[in-house]
């Protein structure tokens, strides 16, 4: 098992906020940078907050891919793409890995694409220091 640490400082960005329709309240405009992460189940995704929100959307990730900030967002698994802004740090295991973010949540890394994360992340340190 290795773990990697990283920084949490944030990124400067001047993406456009994500439109999204509630039901409450009609549209809505949210910024991506407060967005922690976004997990698929079935056609429906769940878009999680930094504040503790929880939202299910009726849309894929497909659908929300293309509205995120590459330089923000990595894709851990084909079911998650997780802000890196709140990756604390990433833990290698046996099935895959595993990344630790700031809001105590831990997100799986599927075998696949643990490589990929793990340079995409050290890439993204560097950028900071």
């Amino acid at each position: 098992m290795s773990v990697f640490s990283y920084s949490n400082r944030s990124m400067p960005t001047d993406w456009p906020p994500l439109k999204l329709y509630l039901r409450e309240t009609g549209r809505q405009f949210f910024s991506v940078s407060d967005l922690v992460y976004l997990q698929a189940v079935a056609n429906y995704s769940w878009l999680n907050w930094a504040d503790g929100r929880r939202m299910l959307m009726p849309r894929t990730l497909k659908y929300y891919s293309p509205q995120l900030p590459t330089e923000l967002f990595i894709r851990l698994h084909r079911n998650c793409v997780v802000n890196r802004q709140f990756v604390e740090r990433l833990e290698r295991t046996e099935t895959g890995g595993l990344v630790h973010l700031s809001t105590g949540e831990v997100l799986p890394v599927s075998r696949r694409r643990w490589s990929l994360v793990r340079r995409q992340l050290a890439s993204h340190r560097s950028y900071l220091s």
